[in-house]
């Protein structure tokens, strides 16, 4: 049965469970993450980005729910079966699109930040027909390395960040200053405007059934989430702090300016040893949600051989990256489909978490 874990599916560990999680979250965007929020609400930026966390816990718990009740079916199913066969697949057809666009959008982020800084006598073309094998083929490899390679770059991501510390040395405190000067609208615009960047939590709604300790689900998505939480507040607190409000939203990739702040004996340029790097987060972003969007397009395969799938997948997200242009454009076309697409993940969830309570669920 499609959505629910196969036997021959190999379990995932706990912390390549969190991991994907994790990694779902955090990729490339990262990078930008302060230029939005900063822009609504300045120095408040890091308080905003803090309260905007409530999304993906939200998520987190609705998803532990969910599992508590069907611990061995993931969303799929049980939209079929609560909305019916066809709307429930219309459902879960937005849900996989989603995956299609965020995989899309980073390789896009990706692809003009590296030609911007390091490969610019490549042509997108061929920045992203390179990447896109490499995803496809190690989506289909599996989940399992796919959680693999989550964990190898849950500790880069981790290295790559604490080296930001070094900025503190040079950071001004009147850049941060006064703390809640805003003003409350705008910190409420600037929560609005970071819950979007906590998109991609939804994977657990798809992976939970994969976890083989299914009582671990809960605090091993917490403890993610809230390392997830911990490190965006950090990256739009020192960005804020090191440049000040006025220069951060001047620049499309604010935290590489705070990158530049580090100094590596032997080493010229930190940021572009940081890049160099980043490029594993942004391979294993792609490919967590390039399997998120297979593995639900699995469902509507039918007798169709899964090389096939793969065959009329790469195309596709090739030409979707391609279509989203300069950075200027994949910001624009980023800011106004991703609220809908968070908006429809919400009540998709909810609704299903509703149903479940009212109608009730069959525990296993």
């Amino acid at each position: 049965m499609q959505g629910s874990a196969s036997k021959k599916q190999t379990f995932l560990t706990v912390s390549q469970f969190a991991l994907i999680i994790f990694g779902s979250i955090v990729g490339v965007g990262i990078l930008s993450l302060p230029n939005g929020v900063v822009k609504e609400a300045h120095q408040d930026g890091w308080i905003s980005t803090l309260i905007g966390g409530i999304y993906p816990l939200y998520v987190v718990i609705i998803a532990s729910y969910i599992s508590k009740n069907y611990p061995n079916d993931s969303i799929l199913i049980l939209s079929k079966k609560y909305f019916g066969k066809i709307l429930g697949s219309v459902f879960n057809l937005i849900f996989a699109t989603y995956f299609i666009f965020i995989a899309s959008m980073i390789a896009s982020y990706y692809t003009n930040l590296m030609r911007n800084y390091i490969v610019g006598f490549l042509t997108p073309f061929k920045i992203l027909a390179i990447l896109f094998i490499s995803v496809i083929y190690t989506v289909s490899r599996g989940l399992k390395v796919v959680g693999r390679i989550s964990e190898i770059s849950f500790y880069y991501t981790i290295f790559l960040i604490m080296t930001t510390i070094v900025a503190l040395r040079d950071a001004n405190m009147v850049n941060i200053e006064p703390v809640f000067g805003s003003g409350i609208s705008s910190i409420i615009n600037g929560t609005i405007k970071s819950a979007f960047s906590y998109a991609g939590a939804e994977i657990i709604l798809l992976i939970y059934p994969f976890l083989k300790e299914k009582n671990k689900i809960l605090a091993s998505s917490l403890i993610s989430v809230a390392i997830v939480i911990v490190i965006y507040v950090w990256c739009v607190f020192i960005t804020t702090y090191y440049l000040g409000p006025d220069i951060v939203v001047k620049n499309y990739w604010s935290l590489l300016l705070v990158m530049g702040s580090v100094t590596v004996t032997v080493i010229n340029n930190y940021k572009y040893i940081f890049m160099t790097f980043w490029s594993l987060i942004a391979f294993k972003s792609i490919s967590i949600n390039g399997y998120a969007s297979i593995h639900i397009l699995k469902d509507f395969a039918g007798k169709i051989e899964m090389k096939k799938i793969y065959f009329l997948m790469y195309p596709l997200l090739v030409y979707l990256a391609i279509k989203f242009g300069n950075e200027i454009s994949r910001q624009s076309i980023s800011e106004h489909i991703l609220p809908y697409y968070v908006i429809y993940n919400l009540l998709y969830m909810t609704s299903i978490a509703l149903l479940i309570f009212f109608k009730g669920g069959a525990k296993a």
